[in-house]
């Protein structure tokens, strides 16, 4: 009886260290201590087991589903049976097979009442599908037996869940709010450790949004969060997109040295090559606002050559919101290019975004799209469609408080219109920043679009743009797909519109004008 009683303490410590591996987000190493867990006692193997497929989950939910159909044989308590439905939902929902995932779930809610906190277990998981559904009730009953999850770790995602049906409703404070809620637990003195891959995804969407909305406390609450949570590789593409956001609320608050710096390190840590792309673009976006465009230039450069080897089809989820930024950046001077990039983000589109992820809201990824095929437009002199394009983006980001994204959209109203209402709206977003650079931008948008000679072709005004940029002759030929002869009338044109005879001099003459 001793010795069977020193062999389950024997199993039962491995069980616990690989917990707490998955817990603190290192994946290999839980794995590894799991590694033939089927064979263990009949009540550890099934806990094990369901432990195994969830760390599975984190990579490939459906390598998962398969690990878990090869061990159905293992459940067979209540508890067991339990988890492994609540598992196989969840991996359903994930992969986004609903149908698959309520079967599972029914099932688990026969047993709900026969194994601890099986409620509050069940509470969680609807309140999971009521979002993936956009059922946004953030009052359901569900809700609040899933924050009083005694496990904390549940209960820090269910409040980043109802933050999410708060945003469905446009209710952003509240979201903000209860990101922070979940965040705080990053914090949090206890006997279990909070999943560190939950606290991360939280923290990734507060600052994202905090940032959006210029909400200082919120940045503040998310650089606490950060600072206490023990980062990890395998949570890389959350801890990249967090100093993404904190750089990009630097910049917005009139700190851009501090922005680059913060773009720099996300850059060197970024997970992916879609990622180290989008590095490259916010050095770009930063510099171009600055007024640095040749540096803007040599990082978009940059990020060209990485995106031409880019097999987009198997970018995932937020990767993808790359293509928007490639468009924009390109297309004051390439619409063609610009035009390649965001046809690709529209026909490869957002379905396998994270819902638990900052761009998930379905209106504001389609302004994002929006606001980029309107600068497109406004490019090919297109000034109705981009117009309408432009003001569908800002119609969303204003109603949203997404003040960084409606500045950018007001402001090339103002470029196309000349209204004063438009520069007036970006102005109230900038204002919303304390020292915001893109306040000077916004005040003289129209007088940007008034500067360019009006003689000029769309297709004369993307030249002079390269040309001032240092654009060299062959490249032009290849980017408008005309000869060295028709391009260089073309650029005669430009000159003679300007009323120089070299490039040095058009570039003089177009940062006279406000243009460089």
């Amino acid at each position: 009886m001793m010795k069977e009683r020193r062999d389950v303490l024997a199993l039962d410590d491995p069980l616990r260290v690989a917990r707490a591996a998955q817990r603190s987000a290192h994946y290999d190493a839980a794995l590894g201590v799991l590694e033939g867990c089927e064979d263990w006692s009949e009540e550890l193997a099934e806990k094990a087991s369901l432990l195994k497929a969830e760390t599975l989950g984190r990579r490939d939910p459906s390598e998962a589903l398969a690990y878990l159909a090869s061990v159905d044989d293992l459940f067979v308590s209540a508890e067991g049976r339990f988890g492994r439905d609540i598992e196989c939902g969840r991996l359903q929902a994930t992969v986004r097979d609903f149908t698959s995932a309520e079967s599972y779930y029914a099932d688990a809610r026969v047993l709900a009442g026969a194994v601890p906190d099986g409620a509050h277990t069940m509470a969680y998981h609807d309140l999971r599908m009521r979002w993936l559904r956009r059922e946004c009730d953030p009052d359901a009953p569900e809700v609040a037996l899933a924050i009083a999850h005694p496990d904390p770790s549940i209960a820090s995602a269910a409040y980043a869940y109802r933050g999410w049906l708060h945003a469905g409703n446009r209710d952003y404070d509240a979201h903000i709010a209860d990101l922070v809620r979940a965040v705080s637990y990053a914090a949090r003195d206890g006997d279990e450790a909070v999943d560190v891959a939950t606290l991360a995804t939280s923290i990734h969407a507060l600052a994202q949004v905090a940032f959006e909305t210029a909400n200082a406390g919120g940045i503040a609450a998310a650089r606490m969060a950060s600072d206490a949570l023990a980062w990890t590789p395998d949570v890389r593409v959350q801890q990249f997109a967090t100093i993404r956001a904190f750089g990009w609320d630097a910049f917005m608050r009139g700190n851009p040295g501090r922005a680059q710096w913060a773009f720099k390190e996300a850059r060197s840590i970024a997970p992916s090559t879609t990622w180290r792309i989008m590095g490259h673009l916010d050095r770009a976006y930063v510099a171009r606002m600055s007024g640095n465009e040749f540096w803007a230039l040599e990082e978009l450069a940059q990020a060209d050559a990485l995106a031409f080897e880019m097999p987009w089809e198997s970018s995932y989820g937020e990767e993808r919101q790359v293509l928007v930024t490639l468009a924009v950046l390109h297309a004051p001077a390439d619409a063609a290019r610009a035009q390649r990039y965001a046809a690709l983000y529209s026909r490869i589109g957002t379905e396998s975004i994270n819902p638990a992820l900052a761009v998930h809201g379905d209106r504001r990824a389609h302004a994002l799209a929006r606001y980029a095929q309107g600068r497109i437009e406004q490019t090919l002199g297109r000034r109705e469609a981009a117009v309408v394009a432009l003001r569908e983006a800002f119609e969303i980001f204003d109603t949203a408080s997404f003040h960084f994204r409606a500045v950018l959209a007001a402001t090339a109203l103002a470029e196309l219109t000349g209204e004063d209402r438009w520069r007036d709206a970006a102005l109230a977003h900038a204002g919303s920043y304390p020292d915001c650079p893109l306040v000077a931008v916004a005040e003289h948008a129209g007088e940007r679009e008034q500067a360019m000679p009006p003689q000029l072709s769309p297709v004369q005004r993307q030249i002079a743009r390269a040309l001032w940029n240092g654009v060299d002759l062959a490249e032009l030929s290849s980017r408008f797909s005309r000869s060295l002869y028709r391009i260089q009338r073309q650029v005669d044109a430009v000159y003679a519109a300007f009323g120089v005879t070299t490039r040095t001099a058009l570039h003089d003459e177009a940062r006279t004008r406000g243009l460089a």
